[in-house]
């Protein structure tokens, strides 16, 4: 059953050149389902583009319903679609929704899935409405940011912002000669990069909402040793030329120099990880790599805090815009329970083994957990007798951790690896799957 709106069909003509829709995520399991459980998932469309957009159509497969709270996306704003999924058999479902936006070439599709424990085969399919029947409110700010000299205090014009929304670039803006720029954002965390010639780079989170509409970035000039740092000459990777039949090489590993990669990412969640936009540099550092990798590696994402959980299954990296939004979807709370998480990870990694591959776990962490006794390491150093290494990324770590973090490392065969910057963040990671994959 395909559920059609009543829009002019010229919209589908727009292309994707004339905006960008993004999404919170597309994918929700709900888990469990029992009789009395909530059977639906609301979905967010924000419409990251400077023309409006507008939904088309949503395709239902059996069982599923769905509701939308606005057909309209006008630049900067947000809809809800709310997708339900109503159960006639008992076992798992996965159910794939395609949803049409004027500006795109392509449907989104969002997917549902679950394990119903029970069901009711008089059940109404029917979606429920929203709240009150009024459509939800979309909480923004009319965000300003002004960008000025240290010392002077003078406004600095042309200066580059960009704003990092879970990971990965929302917008870019420039500042005029006042040295302001505004920017209508939802509420939420936002990790904001400011660049301007002449000067350092400046990085900060900050929590848009009602309150805080409004942040200043104070530039100075580069110090000494960052100059040097841009003065170093690059090293250029030594090229070699990839055989015709190599058809799933990619730029950065290409099949002839480095070997499939069995990675799994165990990624910290605790509350920690809120501060100081850590949770978005991982994020975007994550993305970073999987654009990376090929159809022969392997990627399998697993998070602790409180409790651990596999949230990716090891699988070779086919679905990348999937795997993009459920890195996106990652978010913190509770407290850390990182010796849980290395055996789940090691766990995973020894499960699917790739013989003459890379066989890794990589922990990303600001380090807010400290060794207790010799069992992570005697772990860790058991499991490099099984042929699988741990690296250990310190997200703006706590210096106190440092040691920790490193014996880790050390002992599993990696390296240990900090971010401190959003640069840093787009290149580390794979830097490192480089250097363990290179055939020998």
């Amino acid at each position: 059953m395909k559920k059609l709106l009543s829009i002019t069909a010229g919209l589908l003509f727009f292309g994707s050149i004339f905006g960008q829709v993004v999404f919170n995520t597309s994918y929700h399991n709900l888990g469990d389902v029992n009789s009395s459980d909530k059977k639906y998932y609301d979905f967010t469309l924000t419409n990251a583009g400077e023309e409006t957009a507008y939904l088309l159509r949503i395709e239902e497969p059996y069982g599923i319903d769905a509701k939308f709270s606005k057909k309209e996306i006008l630049p900067d704003s947000t809809i809800i679609v709310r997708i339900k999924y109503t159960p006639k058999k008992k076992g798992k479902f996965k159910k794939d929704v395609p949803v049409w936006v004027s500006v795109n070439n392509e449907p989104i599709t969002f997917t549902i899935e679950g394990n119903a424990k029970t069901f009711d085969i008089d059940e109404t399919l029917a979606c429920p409405d929203f709240s009150s029947n009024k459509e939800p409110v979309d909480l923004r700010a009319d965000f300003k940011i002004k960008v000025v000299d240290i010392n002077t205090k003078k406004p600095i014009k042309d200066a580059t912002v960009e704003i990092i929304w879970d990971g990965l670039v929302y917008k870019e803006l420039n500042t005029n000669k006042a040295g302001e720029v505004a920017q209508s954002l939802k509420y939420d965390i936002y990790y904001f990069v400011v660049n301007a010639e002449g000067y350092s780079t400046k990085e900060q989170a900050f929590y848009v909402n009602r309150q805080n509409d409004y942040i200043e970035f104070e530039l100075g000039k580069p110090t000494a040793e960052e100059l040097m740092v841009k003065e170093e000459p690059i090293i250029e990777e030594l090229v070699v030329e990839i055989p015709a039949e190599d058809t799933i090489s990619t730029s950065a590993l290409p099949v002839s120099l480095y070997a499939p990669n069995n990675v799994v990412f165990l990624i910290d969640v605790s509350v920690s990880m809120k501060q100081e936009g850590r949770l978005d540099l991982l994020k975007a550092s994550m993305i970073e790599l999987l654009n990376g990798l090929r159809p022969i590696d392997k990627l399998a994402i697993v998070t602790y805090a409180t409790s651990t959980e596999v949230v990716l299954k090891s699988d070779y990296v086919r679905d990348k815009a999937m795997i993009t939004e459920l890195i996106k979807g990652l978010t913190a709370g509770g407290y850390t329970a990182g010796g849980k998480g290395i055996k789940k990870a090691y766990q995973v990694a020894r499960a699917e083994m790739i013989e003459g591959g890379n066989n890794q776990v990589i922990i990303a962490t600001d380090g807010a957990f400290i060794l207790n006794g010799n069992d992570i390491l005697e772990d860790v150093a058991l499991n490099l007798e099984k042929g699988v290494t741990i690296s250990v990324v310190g997200v703006k770590n706590e210096k106190g951790a440092i040691k920790s973090m490193e014996s880790i490392a050390e002992t599993g065969g990696g390296k240990y690896i900090h971010i401190q910057s959003y640069a840093q963040a787009k290149s580390v990671l794979m830097n490192e799957i480089k250097m363990n994959s290179r055939r020998k």
